[in-house]
């Protein structure tokens, strides 16, 4: 099937296709929503716009989460894999959304169906499924269907040039020779950051992961456009942001966007939206906006450019026809980041080239004439780039130092200043800070808003970033220790989230700072500064003079909030409070504001500071040219080109400080907040009673009525015991205040212009049982009656063509528990030695500790299987057994149980308790850790020792000592059956923080824990020390290199003295005692040893062969004790000459005229070569009869008598002559014993081998 590459579980649910249930290709699928009105696209896409990867937002649905059914999806305890959100999650929580004014939302990401473990949806592999892990088709559509009703819209990622990448190996390569002809480009790979042509980009794989489509030919551009066009018709959407826009080529992005157009006008869209990911300079940028300019095709100026409409232009002032449109905008407008980079003091090489200016109203300008901003479907000048401050794939502001402040300033420009469109991306409105990438070249922040404790525990960000010169110290080096960062985010009070609200608040007031298209700088007072890696590149610091408004001529928005009025920007971005001096007499230095001289003006931001403005020189008759300063030696308003501008001889701002200043009498209090909640939202209370009072608080920006707020309260409990709370009407007490005591993080800090309380609301809480209590408010009003807490909401929909009176409202909630209550403390309570028993009949079952969940399953096998998702009811709940295969070094001792918990109102199911049937039981979250790495060739070779043991704090240790350096990983379950290691619970860190991570099995990096420190002197090595609750590991030196030397000469030397003792005391045990029973001691002699007697036969022989041997040769041959044998003398056999005579012993022998052989060996050989070659000499060749030979009988010698170990033994003896060799042939029980092939004792260290040779030596000395 067309784009599929991989298979994973499908069901019904998912598939986007309904209509044609026969179709067996691509171009056949087609569904339609049916029974459905389709939403029409707004007139004006001018409104705030919010980003959110699904994933990474709230967990709706816990039965999704692992939808694989593999290891690597839904991770507690990690940051790589996926967190469990999903569309119901991100359903629950439009009001929080449409609280802060939120219209338009982008959410980052395919719908369509990813990897197992691609959280970040970006690699989609079949464009007719939807990832089930987000949702089915019918909650996609409940969402979308809910966003529409509340008269808010919703774009999509398409990777219309992208797909997930087809892993080549090398039995694949093959596949790749001739020619390519495919839908996917094979030409190479390029990395996610570098510097590559843009050519280069369009026809590589991207960062090694992502397969580039041929989307230029037209079979495949139609399948892609026919699917994309079947999303539409399923889900309702309303707009397309193309991800990696530059890697798609122009003309078929302009073929793609003529046809997806058609398809949407086809359901009511007359106004589909359609922005791209535009990460290069705006000059190449501008061949993809609209119908495509280069260089040569820019207009004259701003004022001409804006006037353009799609009839008025000439088709020579463009690349492509009429129609044949890229992209309406740039979605996240990188020219304008990396220009809020280097004007917030970032150093480093952070322009592209060629771009537009670095000053960011002249870079307003300079898209003005270089981009087609005219709306491809209403034909009129539609300017629409989403300008933003952060989104998915960069840093968080307020991670670095004095992030929160200069944060605060890019939220000013991007929503108000420059005119477009506002983008957030999640978590930016409650200062994130966390960083959790794994490279130090892609630093991004992509930390859940729901809560969990993973992103605090790996929080503490150690990589740097290796594309930032001088990359500031921050924040994000310490998050780990910030409780903070496991709350719910979704806090409606939060200082950053109210100043951007009453931002949004003020685009609809002021209909200039949405839809006005001028922009200029009035008057500077700024200095340069060179930072060292900015290659001679400038940072303009000081206060800049700003005002934004309309193009008279054409531009008129009368009728709308407060009409024409323009609006005075005064910023700076030092990082210092500073009072900057003006002389209003100098029209080059003074600070002029749009405002006619002698007026009262008022900052709309808190604190809402007022101003006279002062007089200027003044000329009449002079007109005003459209530059606002250095043009003449006067300066008229604005407001009235008549009238003298307006200035003022100083002004003082904080660090990095802004305001938004009109005129007095046309300035607006902005609608009421809420700015704290008290006890604070997703705040843990801990308790030992079953119900308790808890006072609350809530404060507010303006004065209230307090009746009017006990009536908006709702009280929501989720409990085990089905109490609900209840405000107790005698303790309500409000009162006014003057305070700014927002609830924020301690390391990032407040922002600039928070907003303080006015007024208080305070009351107790009665009847709060264990479990999670919500409080919710609902519209109010102010004692005047004149602005509501959801006022900013109502009045972003008047503008649109279809106005909603949705109320938004805002949830609070706090949990209440005791200290084992995972739900509540979900870090303290991850192990219970009370959760697991079993019955009298042999079951398991558990004691639940957990009021405030909503479902829970359970894992009896480590999480190799969970049961279903069950409803929690409290109690106690039986356990169904579990199967589970393994090898015996994997399998574990004891019963262990695992149970998960999931709250709906949480929105998180990163709950998690653990607990043995012992009681006495170590804590334990894992069954094993075993020590992988190069020292042991990463498990495969299991000789070595690799087994961590748990120490009584349940602290896995293991005494580590090899090469340095070297890399290793620890892993739950070591080695599988097959004899491979696992995979699934395999740990590293890649990031460095001390924390150990899993990534998934496909990711470029290499999951290790590398060690590239030798251990400290006196050390030799480390002890790996890892803490599976908390997953934090140590390496502590261990080990004296003392101790290590000592041990070196022990070895080496302690072999050869225990060898040589060894061979003595064997000498000892087997033969000093057994010979001196039978014999004596040699007696030592002083006389040399060639003076001796060559033989002392004493030692060896008996009596009567001592005396043989000492007689002459005629006494031996007349003796009576040799009568019966045959009289010879050996030395007489020879050949009777006076001949050099050699004595050999063999048990290898050859007789050749007895044609007896006896195992020919080597020894054997050899003395075979002497006889044939030693013909001049005379041997004598003693040699073994040994069994199974006959041997012929020659010559008869008297038979030799030996006492060996006090038996008396005989020997007979026989000779044969052969040329000039004797044998002496020994024939005796002890020689018969052995064998033709095997002449020798099979042993050595026997008795019958000490007896064998003992007769045989002897003999020879007979």
């Amino acid at each position: 099937m067309f784009l599929c590459h991989r298979w994973f579980l499908v069901r019904d649910a998912f598939l986007l296709h309904c209509a044609n249930e026969t179709a067996t290709i691509p171009l056949e699928f087609w569904g339609r929503w049916q029974n459905h009105t389709f939403q029409p696209s707004p007139e004006n896409w001018r409104f705030p716009f919010y980003t959110l990867n699904i994933d990474r937002f709230v967990n709706g649905d816990p039965t999704n989460d692992d939808s694989n059914g593999t290891a690597w999806e839904h991770d507690i305890t990690g940051t790589q894999l996926r967190f469990g959100g999903d569309v119901s999650g991100f359903q629950d929580s439009l009001n929080y959304l449409a609280g802060m004014g939120i219209r338009g939302v982008y959410i980052a990401g395919s719908p369509l169906i990813n990897a197992p473990w691609g959280a970040d949806a970006y690699s989609p592999l079949d464009m007719t499924l939807l990832d089930p892990h987000l949702g089915t088709i019918k909650q996609w559509q409940d969402l979308i269907a809910d966003m529409h009703s509340r008269g808010m819209y919703v774009i999509i990622d398409n990777t219309m040039a992208t797909m997930d990448g087809i892993p080549v190996t090398a039995n694949g390569t093959e596949n790749f020779k001739g020619c390519r002809d495919s839908e996917f480009d094979q030409y190479g790979d390029v990395a996610a950051f570098g510097l590559y042509p843009e050519w280069q980009r369009q026809i590589s794989k991207f960062a090694s992961v992502q397969d580039r489509l041929r989307e230029w030919r037209p079979s495949v551009r139609a399948k892609i456009e026919h699917l994309n066009c079947l999303q539409i018709m399923m889900l309702d959407l309303d707009g397309f942001r193309m991800d990696k826009g530059l890697q798609i080529t122009a003309d078929a992005e302009g073929e793609w966007t003529y046809n997806i157009r058609k398809c949407a006008a086809a359901v009511g869209k007359h106004n589909f939206f359609i922005p791209g990911e535009i990460v290069g300079g705006n000059q190449f940028g501008a061949v993809y906006i609209g119908r495509g300019k280069d260089p040569y095709m820019i207009e004259p100026n701003a004022f001409e450019a804006v006037q353009i409409t799609a009839n008025s232009s000439a088709p020579s002032r463009y690349i492509r026809d009429k129609g044949k449109t890229g992209f309406d905008s740039a979605c996240f407008h990188y020219t304008i980041y990396r220009n809020l980079k280097r004007f917030l003091g970032l150093d480093g090489l952070i322009e592209a080239h060629p771009d537009a200016p670095v000053d960011i109203v002249d870079a307003y300008n300079n898209f003005l004439v270089t981009n087609d901003f005219v709306n491809a479907d209403t034909g009129i000048f539609d300017p629409r780039h989403l300008f933003g401050a952060e989104n998915q794939d960069v840093f968080r502001w307020p991670s670095i130092e004095n992030g929160t402040l200069k944060g605060g300033l890019a939220n000013f420009i991007i929503t108000l200043l420059l005119p477009g469109i506002p983008l957030l991306v999640w978590g930016q409105e409650q200062s994130f800070y966390i960083l959790d990438n794994t490279a130090s070249n892609y630093v991004y922040g992509r930390q859940p808003i729901a809560s969990n404790t993973a992103w605090q525990d790996h929080g503490c960000y150690k990589l740097g970033n290796s594309r930032q010169a001088n990359w500031p110290s921050g924040p994000y080096s310490d998050a780990c220790g910030d409780d903070w960062n496991s709350l719910d985010h979704r806090d409606p009070s939060h200082p950053v989230r109210n100043i951007i609200a009453t931002m949004f608040e003020m685009r609809a007031r002021y209909p200039v700072l949405n839809d006005g298209y001028k922009l200029e700088t009035l008057s500077k007072s700024t200095y340069d500064i060179f930072l060292p890696a900015s290659d001679d590149q400038p940072t303009e610091l000081g206060l800049r003079s700003v005002v934004r408004s309309r193009y008279p001529e054409f531009q008129d928005l009368s009728g709308q909030g407060q009409g024409n009025q323009s609006v005075w920007f005064v910023y700076h971005n030092e990082g210092i409070n500073k009072t900057y001096s003006f002389n209003c007499s100098d029209t080059d230095t003074a600070l002029i504001s749009p405002f006619v001289q002698g007026i009262k003006v008022k900052n709309l931001l808190f604190p809402f500071q007022e101003y006279t403005l002062e007089g200027m020189p003044q000329k009449p008759g002079k007109p005003r040219m459209n530059l606002t300063y250095g043009a003449s030696s006067h300066i008229t308003a604005i407001e009235d080109p008549t009238q003298q501008a307006g200035c003022l001889s100083n002004f003082s701002l904080p660090p990095f400080g802004y305001q938004a200043i009109v005129p007095y009498e046309k300035w607006l209090n902005p609608s009421p907040v809420i700015t704290k909640f008290v006890p604070g939202h997703d705040r843990r209370l801990l308790t030992n009673a079953s119900r308790i009072n808890v006072p609350i608080r809530l404060h507010f920006s303006d004065i209230m009525v307090c009746e009017d707020i006990l009536r908006s309260l709702t009280v929501r409990s989720d409990t085990e015991d089905g109490f609900q709370a209840s405000i107790d009407p005698k303790s309500i007490d409000c009162m006014k205040v003057a305070v700014a005591d927002s609830d924020v993080s301690s390391l990032t800090g407040k922002p600039l212009g928070e907003i303080p309380s006015a007024f208080s609301f305070a009351a107790n809480l009665i009847s709060v049982s264990n479990g999670i209590h919500s409080i919710v408010v609902g519209n109010l009003t102010t004692r005047e009656g004149k602005t509501s807490t959801n006022v900013r909401y109502q009045i972003l929909l008047l503008f649109s063509l279809y106005a909603h009176q949705i109320q938004a409202v805002h949830p609070f909630w706090f949990r209440v528990g005791r200290s084992d209550n995972p739900i509540v403390f979900p870090r303290a309570a991850n192990y219970s030695s009370t959760l697991l028993y079993r019955k009298a009949n042999g079951g398991l079952y558990i004691t639940h500790k957990a009021p405030g969940a909503d479902k829970f399953r359970y894992s009896l096998n480590w999480a190799s299987s969970w049961s279903d998702w069950l409803p929690y009811k409290g109690g106690n709940s039986t356990l169904d057994p579990q199967p589970w295969s393994g090898t015996k070094t994997q399998n574990w001792t004891g019963v262990h149980v695992m149970v998960q918990y999931w709250s709906r109102t949480l929105g998180s199911s990163d709950y998690i308790q653990q607990g043995d049937l012992s009681r006495t039981a170590t804590p334990r979250r894992y069954p094993h850790m075993f020590v992988h790495g190069t020292y042991n060739s990463f498990g495969y070779d299991n000789g070595l020792r690799h087994t961590m043991e748990q120490d009584r704090q349940g602290i896995w240790k293991f005494n580590f000592m090899t090469e340095w350096p070297t890399v290793f990983q620890l892993s739950a379950w070591g080695i599988n059956p097959d004899g491979t290691p696992d995979l699934t619970r395999v740990f590293g860190d890649p990031d460095e923080d001390g924390i150990l991570d899993r990534l998934s099995p496909v990711s470029l990096l290499e999951n290790v824990i590398n060690v590239t420190n030798y251990p400290p002197s006196p050390f030799v090595a480390y002890q790996i020390a890892a803490n599976d609750g908390s997953l934090r590991y140590t390496l502590t030196p261990v080990g004296l290199r003392r101790n290590q030397m000592i041990i070196y000469f022990l070895l080496m030397f302690v072999p050869l003295l225990t060898s040589i003792i060894g061979v003595l005391s064997y000498r000892h045990v087997f033969y000093a005692v057994k010979l001196n029973e039978v014999g004596k001691p040699e007696h030592r002699s002083i006389l040399p040893t060639y003076i001796r007697p060559s033989v002392q036969l004493d030692r060896y022989l008996s009596k009567a062969n001592i005396n043989f041997f000492r007689k002459s040769k005629d006494d031996r041959s007349s003796s009576s004790e040799t009568a019966e044998y045959d009289s010879v003398d050996i030395f007489q056999l020879g050949s009777g000459n006076r001949r050099r005579t050699v004595l050999i012993a063999t048990m290898e022998y050859d007789i050749e005229d007895w044609g007896i052989k006896i195992k020919i060996g080597g020894l054997g050989v050899m003395a075979q070569l002497m006889g044939k070659h030693l013909a001049h000499q005379d041997l004598i060749w003693v040699i073994p009869c040994v069994g199974g030979i006959n041997y012929p009988v020659d010559i008869r010698a008297e038979p030799m008598r030996i006492i060996i170990l006090g038996e008396e033994r005989i020997v007979n003896v026989y000779y044969h002559k052969l040329r000039n060799i004797t044998y002496v042939c020994l024939d005796a029980p002890i020689f018969r014993s052995q064998s033709k092939t095997e002449p020798y004792p099979a042993r050595m260290d026997d008795i019958e081998s000490a007896i064998y040779y003992s007769a045989w030596y002897v003999r020879l000395l007979d």
